[in-house]
């Protein structure tokens, strides 16, 4: 370990203190100018509390050292002494600092109902920080007695939840800009929590307003019964290779053998930006469904996931093999007669569901309303846990 400082010591003079003698000996002798200079150079808080007393102390030494050394000059102790100084005195500050936030907690606040919230991963990463390895660490559950009127309290809706009992962070993190004063002087943390634990139903599934439900299924495309018990609302590309990984894989199969009318399909479309060709693949898809309806609509959408292939060219040839008129498709297409109600799918995911990514699928109860999101090309059994439990 000892050997561990003096190397670390070695690379802040050798790399980050990179200033030779004959420039320092130009400017006064001031341990207050290298400790802005230090401060520039090295980021103390990626060093942990035990270190930066193991380094301290090894600081004194070579100050002690330094002193007593008679084969250095008088002026070349006196520019090492004062470059040890400085940075020692930069290191205990950084103690002093430490030292009060040992008696500091993040209380995270989770909801073991969530299957995705990550509150395990986000206490590793902070606990990583060596700011953060000197706080106590606290883990609520949303079931707890006090934590559902805090929350309603601190008009905080999603979890997980980090509460940091201070805002001195350490300002090389700059974590200032993203802490929330609470009502009672602690400080929220935003890690993109999506999981609302308020709006549940007695089986603790989130529930969608009816109307909103209607509104998606109006604005689009029906596929296989009207009646189902189950949609199957799925937002996807077809420039993306995990939207053709789900839809190629034995999913779609597999529910329709399985559960049979209790289960229908609407596609919605979410282009996504860096996609070249999946705004044009979607103003075809809408144009071949203006022409010939569900079936060809869902029938180039088999086909591009099949073929993965986006292609303008190739999508208009294969919308004409499945009866669409040539030219009536090139107009609707060139007039971007259907950008609107692309755009709206598109926008109307995000805002509803939080989800920016494809593919997602939600499965609804369509008596209920409850529903469940599914984001990625999951298996089989990722559905069908979630379709049985919807069923009950």
């Amino acid at each position: 370990m000892k050997k561990l400082f003096t190397l670390i010591l070695a690379i802040f003079f050798l790399f980050s203190l990179n200033v030779n003698a004959y420039s320092i000996m130009n400017v006064s002798n001031n341990s207050v100018k290298y400790e802005k200079l230090f401060k520039q150079k090295i980021n103390l808080w990626k060093l942990s509390f035990i270190k930066l007393k193991k380094l301290s102390k090894q600081i004194e030494a070579l100050v002690t050292n330094t002193e007593k050394d008679e084969k250095k000059s008088d002026e070349k102790k006196e520019v090492l002494l004062w470059k040890l100084i400085a940075l020692n005195n930069i290191i205990n500050d950084e103690l002093i600092k430490r030292e009060v936030n040992s008696s500091l907690v993040i209380t995270i606040i989770d909801d073991k109902r969530c299957t995705n919230c990550m509150s395990t991963e986000i206490v590793s990463q902070l606990k990583l920080l060596p700011f953060f390895q000197d706080f106590g660490y606290v883990e609520k559950d949303f079931s707890d007695t006090w934590v559902s009127d805090y929350l309603k309290q601190n008009d905080i809706k999603k979890l997980p939840v980090v509460i940091i009992s201070t805002n001195k962070i350490n300002d090389d993190w700059q974590m200032q800009q993203y802490l929330k004063e609470l009502k009672d002087k602690q400080y929220y943390l935003e890690v993109w929590a999506k999981f609302d634990p308020f709006n549940r139903s007695s089986k603790w599934y989130l529930v969608l307003d009816k109307e909103v439900l209607n509104q998606i299924k109006t604005n689009t495309y029906l596929k296989w019964n009207k009646d189902a018990k189950i949609s199957w609302i799925e937002y996807s590309d077809l420039e993306c290779p995990f939207c053709a990984k789900l839809d190629n894989s034995d999913v779609p199969t597999k529910i329709k053998e399985n559960y049979g009318d209790k289960v229908n399909i609407y596609f919605n479309h979410f282009p996504l930006e860096f996609h070249k060709n999946a705004m044009d693949w979607a103003r075809i898809a809408e144009c071949i469904a203006e022409q010939k309806w569900a079936d060809a609509y869902y029938g180039l959408i088999e086909k591009s996931f099949k073929e993965e292939n986006s292609d303008k060219d190739f999508l208009i040839e294969e919308a004409v093999k499945l009866g669409a008129d040539k030219d009536s498709l090139n107009k609707c297409i060139t007039d971007r007669k259907y950008d609107k109600k692309i755009t709206e799918q598109k926008s109307f995911w995000s805002s509803t569901f939080g989800i920016s990514w494809t593919p997602a699928s939600i499965l609804i109860n369509n008596d209920t309303w409850e529903y469940e999101v599914i984001s990625w090309a999951y298996p089989f059994s990722s559905f069908e846990i979630t379709i049985d439990k919807l069923l009950k």
